[in-house]
Formats: structure tokens, sequence, C-alpha cells
């Protein structure tokens, strides 16, 4: 058994990762004055600014020139960050924010005017503010990359974070609200022209999209690495379940630090009486907001548990035809928002010039990748510098030349980068879905089974624990989940904590699921005599009867090495009395439908008729993968992922002690669709 909780190590990660944190131990002694942000930055140059200067220096060098698709020298040699300061907004609760100039050799800031990255954040960017690093733009922090290239650039906290008023409560409409009040205010100030693009990673990526479709005349350029689409679907109701393990993670990781504004008062003193004020808000949120929506959550909430306005509302993807902005999507194949970034790419391209990168590794991993000196910091880095250059300056940057998909596409070749392959649109133009129905005990093949076979068993596990609370000072979120069905060890819990616990824990399970897998009921295509090429979304479609009125089924793609290892690639899962398909939203090629989009609502709720076959439309998240000459390719079923997804109080009696049966006679042929792509589109 596993015990998920946030611990101190957690939010050490988050500051190494971007979202916040440092210390105040070097802050000013009593009386004497607190040095501003930028003063702090200015006084000896980094390493990052002394590497990117020698960088500027060698770009007359051939080989250096060459390492980069596209690179420009420094416009100005300093930045100027500016104290902390506030802005009223339209809710009454006030915002705030930092705005970081450029600057000549002595750190005066430039007059301008200048094109505006704007980044707004709930994990409170006064964490970050002493700490000017490239990615800025991404991670929230004054970004000397993008500023020293003719950039202003303001960071935000969101109402409810941070310095700001007001208490947060998921991505609200109070808090949307307050994105166009800040975009507003810049463009009352002398140092914009106007053009203001978006940037950043997960939540920052989210809000630059609720941005963009709020004030779409301002937004002039979208760069949003892990972005969020569609919360209910794909992140935390999964399969119509609750996921739990994210929920965990996220509430207490925002929650967290949220509340650590001891750095913002000892660096902006004029406004700690606001500062001290706004933190009693964000601390009082916990009886006011985080408690009653995890009670909701898990006594089965009607408004939580199904589809409707409240997720509508924090879902990018329901106003997305709003948006004019190009957008440049970065995302990845383990990110808790897999399912949403070709979803985000896909309702843009067709009326505003669109890009999607999708790249290996989970979600913390592209936070960390942002941080200088990692293998793809620089590629993403240059990449937005190109994507703004071209849409906030109008310089001939070359970003014709970006194909409008790019790829990571696992088995293919070695390393992060010479792992990609692009394409004209996702999903593949060149992707045809193949159908492998399950026989037997243990075998797929293209053919449906002729004959009747015995059906296989497995049986309802037991429940996650949990609890949650106060800590024991009162002052932060306290939320455990106790996972017990083996799932603490798989790939799953690694995705599920955003990557944490892969950082902090490795054991061979999180990438190797042989050991998981040993007691689901698997299926295995024969040995691939040729590498076996999968690009875009999969669909198991599984009859089953069961002995009680609901239950879950839970899918995993691996690829089987002879040795016997199993490579995890994918996972879906649902709970079939959510299993109701709205097939004018779900997707269909060549007739077959490969992508299930369930209505999750009280209204589509079906229960199951104990006995009765019933199919099971699964929707198993979007990859892009090879199966290897030699491999097979393994479909495993489970009856429960509880690192993905959990039945809340209110299902579990209909859960408890079921025994589910998976079918695959000629009647109730058991199947997964796949869209397969011809290996010569690799590139």
């Amino acid at each position: 058994m596993y015990k998920l909780s946030v611990t101190v190590i957690s939010f050490a990660l988050i500051v190494l990762s971007g979202c916040g944190g440092s210390s105040s131990s070097d802050s000013s002694p009593t009386g004497q004055e607190t040095p501003r942000s930028d003063q702090l930055a200015a006084s000896t140059p980094s390493k990052v600014e002394q590497d990117e200067q020698q960088a500027v220096e060698d770009l007359d060098t051939p080989p250096q020139r060459s390492k980069m698709p596209y690179f420009r020298p420094l416009d100005y040699p300093k930045i100027d960050t500016t104290p902390l300061q506030y802005i009223d907004s339209t809710s009454g609760h006030k915002i705030a924010l930092r705005v970081t100039l450029p600057a000549d050799e002595e750190g005066e800031p430039m007059p301008g005017p200048f094109p505006v990255i704007l980044v707004q954040s709930a994990y409170n960017t006064g964490l970050l503010s002493i700490m000017p690093m490239p990615s800025g733009a991404l991670l929230g922090a004054a970004d000397p990359f993008m500023v020293r290239r003719g950039y202003a650039m303001v960071n935000v906290d969101v109402i409810g974070g941070g310095a700001s008023e007001g208490g947060w409560e998921m991505l609200g409409a109070e808090e949307q609200s307050g994105y166009g009040d800040v975009v507003d205010w810049i463009q009352q100030q002398p140092w914009s022209n106007g053009d203001i693009g978006v940037a950043g990673a997960s939540y920052m990526a989210i809000t630059g999209f609720f941005t963009a479709q709020q004030r779409p005349d301002d937004i002039k350029a979208v760069f949003a690495a892990v972005p969020m689409g569609d919360p209910k679907r794909g992140t935390v109701g999964i399969g119509g379940l609750l996921n739990a393990t994210f929920m965990a993670r996220w509430l207490s990781v925002t929650h967290l630090s949220s509340t650590q504004n001891i750095p913002s008062i000892l660096l902006n003193p004029q406004h700690a009486k606001t500062i001290a004020g706004a933190t009693q808000m964000h601390i009082d949120q916990i009886d006011n907001f985080y408690l009653p929506i995890v009670e909701r959550s898990l006594a089965g909430d009607e408004e939580i548990t199904y589809d409707g306005d409240f997720w509508r509302v924090r879902a990018p993807i329901e106003q997305i035809h709003k948006m004019t902005a190009p957008t440049m999507i970065i995302g990845a194949l383990n990110d808790i928002f897999q399912r949403d970034e070709p979803l985000l790419y896909e309702a843009l391209k067709d009326r505003v010039d669109t890009r999607l990168l999708i790249l290996d590794g989970d979600h913390v991993g592209n936070f960390l990748q942002a941080i200088p000196g990692t293998e793809k910091s620089e590629p993403l880095l240059h990449m937005m510098l190109q994507w703004f250059d071209a849409h906030l300056k109008g310089m001939e940057t070359g970003i014709e030349n970006i194909p409008p998909v790019i790829q990571y596409v696992k088995g293919y070749k070695p390393g992060k980068w010479q792992g990609l392959s692009s394409t004209t649109d996702w999903p593949h133009p060149a992707a045809t879905p193949e159908r492998w129905y399950f026989h037997g005990e243990d075998e797929m093949s293209r053919t449906p089974p002729a004959e009747e076979k015995p059906a296989r068993s497995m049986f309802a596990t037991e429940f996650p624990d949990y609890d949650y609370g106060k800590s024991k000072g009162g002052g932060l979120l306290r939320f455990v989940i106790e996972i017990n069905d083996g799932s603490d060890c798989s790939p799953s819990l690694v995705q599920w904590t955003l990557g944490f616990e892969g950082i902090l824990r490795a054991p061979t399970c999180f990438y190797d699921t042989t050991e998981i897998e040993r007691d689901a009921l698997n299926y295995e295509t024969p040995i691939m005599e040729e590498d076996y090429y999968v690009n875009g979304p999969i669909q198991a479609d599984i009859w089953m009867t069961s002995t009680v009125s609901d239950a879950i089924v839970a899918v995993r793609v691996d690829e089987i090495t002879p040795k016997g290892r199993a490579i995890p690639i994918t996972t879906g899962m649902l709970l079939a009395s959510m299993r109701t398909v709205d097939e004018s939203r779900s997707r269909y090629i060549l007739g077959e439908m490969v992508q299930p989009y369930h209505y999750f609502t009280k209204e589509k709720e079906q229960f199951l008729v104990p006995g009765e076959p019933t199919k099971m439309q699964i929707e198993v998240f979007p990859t892009s993968f090879l199966v290897r000459k030699g491999n097979r390719l393994r479909i495993s079923i489970s009856p429960s992922n509880q690192a993905m997804g959990m039945a809340h109080l209110a299902r579990r009696e209909r859960i408890k002690d079921g025994e589910t049966q998976i079918l695959n006679s000629p009647e109730y042929p058991s199947s997964v669709v796949l869209l397969t792509v011809p290996t010569s589109e690799l590139n």
C-alpha cells in the first residue's frame, strides 16, 4: 500500500520545477533597506547570464550558430524588475503583479514601448521574483532571455494566489475575470505597444488560453506548454471516476504555494499589510473551498460527480472558438493533459496559425526541461523566441518551416530529440483503423473469434482509503490517498502525481509493468514481423458481464520484449454506469469509432443489469509508438487503476464484491482499435 501526500519535499520539487519557492534567510537585517528584486538580480552576473553572453559572442562561429534553428543577439544588456504592485479588479480584489523591462548598462529601464509577454500563475510568482531566469516566460519568473531581446514582461498572481487577494476556486469565474482586468491595465501603460503574447507552462498555459478567449483583439500570440483542455474527461474525472491521486497533489500544492508570502513581504514592506491580509484569505480558503470540494468529491456531490456548468466553466476547450491568436502548443506523451493537447490543436488549426509539439515524458519533466542546462531547454527557449518574434514583432523568423505537428514516437530512435517525427496534421493523415480481437486465454488477432471461448473473470479490488483535513498548525491542506490495488507502483502513479514520484523514487515498475500486469487479463499479438507504428487515440471495445450493477474496467497498453519486459505505453478506464457515448462528438475514421466521447451526466447514467452482456467503449489516451520487430503488443484489462481514478463513496456499494467477465465470442467480440501508420511516414 502507498500513502500519497504532499510534503516539504514535494514543495522543494516545485521550486526546482519552476512553480515557486525561495528562502528568506538572506533578507536584510532589521532597520536596513530591503533590496529590490532587480537589485538582487543585478548585483553580479548570474551563471546563466554569463553563459548567454558567451553564446552571443560565439554567434559568428558556424558550429555554435548551427545549434539552434533560430537565434538572434541581445537587444539590451540588462533587465529591470519593478517591486510588487497592485491593480484593482472588477471583482473588488486587488491583483498583485510585477513588471520587467529591458534596461541599459546601468540597469535603468528603457522607455519602450515594447510588445508584452503576460504570465499569470496560481503558484506564487513572488517565490521566483528574486530569481530571474531564462524560461521565466514559461515558469512565472522574470525572463532575461526574452526581456533583453526587446519584450516587456508582466508576471501576475491570479486572484486567490500568492500576494493577490481573494480565495482560489480552481480556475473559477472570479479568477478568470481578473485575466481580462490585467490585459486592460497593460494596454494603458506607456511601456506597452499594445501587442500582448501569453506564455506559460501548465497552469500558466491554461490562464493564457482563457485570456486569449476573453480578449481576442488584444492577445496576438500564445505559447502554451502542457495546457489543459477538458478537465472532466482528461484529468480529474477520467472514465467518469474521480482522479483523487491528482486532486490530492494539485490541491495541496496550490494551497501550499499560495500561502508562502514571507519573501514578498520582506522585499515589499510597503505592501506588508496587504500581503499579510491576502495570505490570511488564502489560509481561510481551506474552510471556504478546499475542504468542502474534497468532501463533496468523495461523497459524490452531483455538481462535482457529473459533467456540467462547474466543469464547463473550467474547460479552456469549451470557448476555444473565441481565440484568434496564433498558438504554439507543447505537450508530452505521459502528461496529465495527454488527452487534451492534441484536441486543443485540432480545435484551433483551421482558424489560426497553430503548431503542436508532443515530447516524451511527464508533466514535471516539461517544467524541468525548461531549466537552463537541461537537454531540451534551449530548443524550447528559441522556439518561443521564434514564435513571439514572428507574431509580436513581425520579424521574418522562419516559422513557416516549423511542421504543423511534431511528435515523439516511442521506440523510434533513442534520444529526446532524435525520436521526433513530423507530419501535417493530427490525427496523422496516413492513419487507418485496425482492429485486434481477443481470443481464448491470452491472444489477439486481426480476425474476429469464430467459436465460443470461455469468458475470463476478474474481481473488484479493495477500495482506496483516504484522509484529509488541516495540517497540525491548521494553516495548510492535508489530503492523503492510500492506494490498494497495486497501481501505487505503476506508470500511472508517476503520471498522475505530475511526475513527482518518478523523481522521488524510481522502482522498476514505474517503467516496466511486468509485475503489475501479472494478475491482469492479458491479451497479446503474435510477434511482430516488422515495426508496427501506431499514432493517435485508441479505443477498447470490451464486452462484459457483471454480478453487480456497476464496475470499473481499466485498460493498459504495453510493448512486450522477447525477455518478457512490459514497456508501458498508455492507459484508459471507464466506469460502467458512465458508458453512454455521444456519437455526434465521437471520432470516426473510415467508418470506425476510434475515440468515444462519453456524456458523463446524471441523465445518461445507466447501471448494469447483472449477467447481461454489455459493451464498454473505453477511451484510451492518445499516443505515438512503435512495436518493434520481434516484440509483441499487449492489452491488459484490470478491475481498477486507482492511481488514475477511483469510485467515490456513493458508488462503492454498487461495485463492491463484483465479478466481471470479459467476453470474447462471435456474438460478443471484445477488441481494440488502433490507428496504424506506415513506417515510411517516420522522418
